[in-house]
């Protein structure tokens, strides 16, 4: 006789098949259900959530995109505000939720205020005087302020934000919105650094006004701060993190023509080209040695993305192409960077490896893509009115949407 366990997933197994069968045979719109909110749950919250009915040892793909009417040109987004547009979260490729979007519902389609962390969607939105955080479409608080959330992470059951101000200078990091730490001046570098014991951050305070603005570099440590000490020939400092407790940060210096990493004990000239400049620098991962992103001028016209890799130069990628998402696996880094015409193809970059994207696709949003179990994930959205889809190593995985994918993840 089969034990409860093999008939409860056996129960599963049936009402996942049923619920797969109903959306293979009707679109998104019409399995909305009658909810009140129009939150709709499908087939695909069987899949997720502790990786239930993934498989021993694999993981879970999340994928998020925005959904627009069938037949609705959302490029052009002539009725942006007031068209009807949802977010979806694919599990594996599996419809798992509909949220809808809008002022009435406080949840926004930017990209930017999105994100899957475990076997849920997050959320943030302005309001004219406040900032809402839901998840899974559901308020979980909100706090005066309007803030434009840089990262967020989840810790046992207490939700870590770091808010940039939206209408005025300063920063604000918060447990489940109550404030811990916060600045009415300055900016955030790179987002979250996990530690021990919970979350690293560096910030820039800025002291005066007009021309006699100083800037003072902090790193937030295992709940304290600490200013950190610059050489006095810092011109500028490009970016600043937390790396294994110590403070890593890119920087210009008199003299000297292009940027430099400070990492650890070591300092390393980031060699670029005598007819280019350096327009902006940032860390794109961390490792054995933390991954550079820099973007190169020349004349003031052409662009050139650069990798570097520590002190060594990694990849020059061609002229025009520009990083659309950038992710750190072990000690080497993905992405995907948009071609400077819709006509041409971009480019999917493995540690290494540089691969045609497939035609008529390009990158949306500042997380599409993972490495999940080996394999590189990245969300592709069409440019000539065709279904989303996921570029798993070479395979397209078309997802039934009308819009892009914003954020690809996993737990």
């Amino acid at each position: 006789m089969p034990s409860f366990e093999a008939k409860t997933m056996g129960r599963k197994f049936y009402v996942l098949s049923l619920a797969l069968a109903a959306v293979m045979s009707c679109g998104l719109e019409q399995i909305d259900g009658d909810s009140d909110d129009g939150i709709w749950m499908g087939p695909g919250s069987l899949v997720g959530g502790g990786n239930s009915g993934s498989g021993v040892g694999q993981k879970v793909w999340y994928a998020v995109g925005v959904d627009y009417p069938d037949g609705y040109d959302w490029k052009a987004d002539e009725e942006c505000g007031s068209v009807k547009c949802s977010l979806v979260v694919f599990a594996n490729g599996i419809p798992m939720m509909k949220v809808p979007v809008g002022n009435e519902y406080e949840v926004s389609s930017d990209p930017d205020t999105h994100r899957m962390i475990g076997h849920h969607l997050y959320t943030d939105f302005s309001t004219p005087d406040e900032t809402v955080i839901k998840r899974d479409g559901v308020q979980l608080f909100r706090y005066a302020g309007r803030e434009r959330i840089v990262d967020m992470r989840v810790l046992g059951d207490d939700l870590y934000t770091l808010g940039q101000a939206r209408d005025r200078g300063g920063f604000t990091f918060r447990c489940n919105g109550e404030e811990i730490l916060g600045r009415k001046s300055g900016y955030l570098f790179t987002g979250f650094q996990q530690c021990e014991d919970g979350f690293d951050f560096a910030f820039c305070e800025q002291i005066g006004s007009g021309t006699d603005v100083v800037e003072r570099y902090y790193c937030y440590c295992s709940g304290e701060v600490y200013q950190v000490a610059l050489r006095e020939d810092v011109r500028k400092v490009w970016d600043m993190m937390m790396w294994e407790s110590n403070v890593s940060y890119i920087a210009s210096l008199v003299g000297i023509s292009s940027p430099v990493l400070f990492h650890g004990d070591t300092m390393n000239v980031l060699d670029i080209p005598s007819s280019f400049k350096a327009a902006s620098c940032r860390f794109v991962a961390d490792g054995e040695n933390p991954k550079v992103e820099v973007m190169m001028t020349q004349k003031g016209r052409t662009s050139f993305v650069a990798l570097w890799d520590g002190a060594d130069k990694d990849v020059v990628f061609p002229e025009g192409y520009t990083i659309a998402s950038a992710y750190g696996c072990d000690d080497s880094v993905c992405c995907v960077l948009n071609a400077p015409a819709v006509s041409e193809n971009g480019i999917i970059y493995r540690c290494g490896e540089q691969m045609a994207m497939p035609d008529g696709y390009m990158s949306m949003g500042g997380r599409s893509m993972e490495l999940i179990d080996g394999m590189l994930y990245v969300g592709l959205t069409s440019t000539s009115g065709g279904n989303a889809a996921v570029w798993v190593d070479n395979e397209m995985k078309p997802l039934k949407i009308n819009g892009f994918i914003s954020y690809i993840s996993s737990d």
